[in-house]
């Protein structure tokens, strides 16, 4: 008797399944993750590098300070959300490692710098360019060393949360 030989199964060609598997890259976390940060640490980058100095050359102080709290303002609830996007990304990806990740700390970091820069620094910058606008003359060489200090402090941690966003991104 002679053995009879099965058929040879056709292999599945790889054609057929990449699409399925690129169609869920697309919108894979990490990859918004990666884009939402770029965003930020670009913009943070991009708005401190060539735009504020614009602001500071063409326009007089008082309007080229109100423009640059605005673009802070903003700036500041782009990091909160990115930084959260990024967050949500770490935990699908590491669970309960998470602690142990760098990037974790880098943005807990970087969080902890916006909200304190949001949330302490800027108000008082505030407050103390409401009372030297008030009364200018009067208050400018008592109050100028102290809005100097607060300002320093918060150019400070701006560009140290943006050496911290492109030392994630390099993580990543």
């Amino acid at each position: 008797m002679v053995a009879k030989k099965k058929p040879a199964k056709r292999p599945v060609k790889p054609s057929k399944i990449s699409p399925q598997i690129n169609k869920r890259e697309l919108v894979s976390i990490h990859q918004v993750s990666k884009i939402a940060m770029v965003y930020w640490i670009g913009g943070c980058l991009m708005v401190v590098s060539v735009i504020f100095p614009i602001l500071f050359k063409v326009l007089d102080m008082i309007t080229a300070s109100e423009l640059v709290s605005s673009i802070l303002n903003v700036l500041a609830y782009i990091g909160i959300v990115c930084l959260f996007v990024a967050l949500i990304e770490l935990t699908i990806n590491h669970k309960l490692s998470l602690i142990k990740t760098r990037n974790f700390w880098y943005i807990l970091a970087m969080g902890s710098i916006l909200i304190i820069n949001y949330f302490a620094i800027f108000p008082v910058i505030a407050r103390i360019r409401k009372q030297l606008s008030l009364v200018a003359h009067q208050i400018i060489s008592v109050q100028s060393n102290m809005f100097d200090f607060w300002h320093s402090l918060s150019a400070i941690t701006f560009v140290i949360g943006c050496i911290l966003g492109v030392l994630y991104l390099i993580e990543m």
